[in-house]
């Protein structure tokens, strides 16, 4: 088999037991390869190497666990037996642990290396975890032994077609020459953001390979170690669109979808901003709702209210989802966002739309996509990926988020730069006129589309929401602070709003 020959080959790959931490290897560890996971105690070294043995084994694989300065066999069980992938069956069939360390401080790193070798050669093993390397270097006598021993393993496991995991603590020299010795190395961190605690997991050497570059956030649970990667690495770039016919996806709102052309295009992103109570949740379960007449499948994601009291309140208003509901039609995925990762969200989010093949969403709610762990410089970049994977998948998204200045001129929202991220804005908010609030709307961005930009007052009853004529006190709605117009400013006023108007609408009012 010549050079070329060779390369061809499909390269083979050994799962990690994570779905997320194999998108990061490019599909996983390489067969054969030796790899090394360092990090402080409690980040989850432990955890990692176990999860691959007992997901390696369930492929039908063989491994071994050697463990060195470390706990007991037996406590490490009582700590693994909550764990998902956990099988007490394959222990000691297709999965064994070793102890090492009294054979590395009787015979010393020899002594050590020919247990190693006998274990995978005894038990036909294809993955083997070391784990407590700190104690072979700190027995080692010398650098030069520790990178002798490291190679010659790495040497022998590579001929024996075993992939190997060595764990260890933290090493602060990124340039320590035990780097050098083996096929990769990761890195595990727990890092502070005020009082919460985020998990990272970056490859900082992945050799003769592409790996997603950078630090990914993870979580321990049921599942073990959860990886979810960077959705700035997975989707850096806007889908190409293939232009169709016009089509239009409207509110079901008539006043509403006249003023945006009768309703958003496929596949945008438009974003209703809007203070408290100013009627965001309900516009978006018209969309969904408007949607399902046309059997077009929805998702509502949200984190402010649970599933039956989001149902009561459609109820109210005259919207009776429960039908699409139990039809599949339409699903409602509602969760308290505590000590929630966004990256985590973002994940879940995208595998509920490909589950239900959804073609709109409400994502109601970005504060818990927006939080401190996220950071103001990843933020644009963060939702633009999202919108980016979004649109991969032909949805049609409605994003809300809401503003914290009930009255006044300005409009103070979390991203800056947002028009810029999304293809449609629109505006909800208060005015308050004679110790009375009205709810006004305004469509302050349409890409790609024509729309009336003129303030309309809206109406929120047991029929639904309702967008009736321009609020006649227009002139000073975005201050917040409307006042009665003189006879003049109306005349002036609806002379402007009428030149707005398409010429069939003009016609239609004189």
């Amino acid at each position: 088999m010549n050079e070329a020959e060779l390369s061809e080959e499909p390269v083979r790959r050994v799962s990690t037991g994570s779905s997320g931490l194999d998108t990061i290897l490019n599909g996983g560890w390489i067969h054969g390869g030796t790899y090394m996971v360092t990090g402080a105690p409690g980040t989850g070294k432990t955890i990692l190497g176990n999860q691959l043995c007992f997901s390696h084994v369930a492929g039908g694989g063989r491994a071994v666990f050697i463990t060195m300065l470390s706990e007991s066999h037996g406590r490490m069980m009582t700590h693994l037996h909550r764990m998902d992938f956990f099988q007490r069956d394959v222990i000691g069939q297709s999965l064994h642990y070793v102890s090492g360390y009294a054979t590395l401080k009787g015979e010393g790193l020899d002594g050590l290396a020919r247990l190693l070798y006998r274990s995978v050669r005894e038990h036909q093993a294809s993955v083997l975890v070391v784990d407590g390397l700190l104690a072979v270097q700190e027995s080692a006598g010398s650098e030069l032994n520790f990178r002798e021993f490291l190679h010659a393993l790495g040497v022998h496991n590579a001929l024996a077609g075993c992939t190997t995991l060595v764990l260890t603590n933290r090493q602060e020299n990124a340039a320590a020459p035990q780097f050098a010795m083996v096929d990769g190395v990761m890195v595990l961190e727990m890092q502070r953001h005020g009082l919460k605690v985020v998990r990272t997991v970056e490859v900082t050497k992945l050799r003769g390979e592409a790996q997603l570059i950078g630090q990914h956030t993870f979580e321990i649970n049921s599942g073990g170690i959860c990886v979810y990667p960077r959705l700035e690495t997975l989707y850096p770039e806007q889908p190409r669109e293939e232009p169709g016919p016009e089509r239009r996806m409207g509110f079901g709102v008539p006043r509403l979808d006249e003023m945006i052309g009768g309703g958003l295009l496929p596949q945008s992103a438009t974003m209703l901003f809007g203070s408290p109570g100013s009627g965001k949740t309900l516009l978006g379960l018209h969309f969904l709702a408007s949607g399902a007449r046309q059997e077009e499948p929805g998702l509502y994601y949200g984190f402010m209210e649970s599933t039956p009291r989001l149902l009561a309140k459609a109820a109210n208003v005259g919207l009776e989802l429960r039908p699409w509901v139990d039809s599949g039609t339409l699903v409602v995925e509602t969760r308290a966002a505590v000590e929630a990762l966004p990256d985590a969200l973002a994940h879940e989010l995208l595998v509920l739309v490909d589950r239900h093949k959804a073609r709109r969403l409400v994502l109601d709610g970005l504060e818990p996509l927006l939080q401190e762990t996220l950071g103001p410089r990843r933020t644009p970049g963060f939702l633009t990926a999202l919108t980016n994977a979004l649109r991969a998948r032909g949805v049609t998204s409605l994003m809300t988020q809401q503003t914290h200045v009930f009255f006044g001129p300005q409009l103070e929202a979390r991203l800056e730069g947002l028009e810029a991220i999304v293809d449609n804005i629109v505006f909800l908010r208060y005015v308050e006129l004679r110790s009375q609030l009205y709810r006004m709307l305004s469509i302050l961005k349409m890409r790609e589309s024509d729309y009336e930009s003129a303030l309309r007052e809206f109406s929120i009853s047991t029929r639904g929401i309702d967008v009736a004529e321009t609020f006649e006190s227009a002139e000073a709605i975005l201050t917040g602070q409307a006042r009665p117009l003189r006879k003049k400013q109306k005349r002036s006023l609806r002379k402007k709003v009428e030149r707005r108007m398409p010429s069939s609408r003009r016609r239609s009012r004189s």
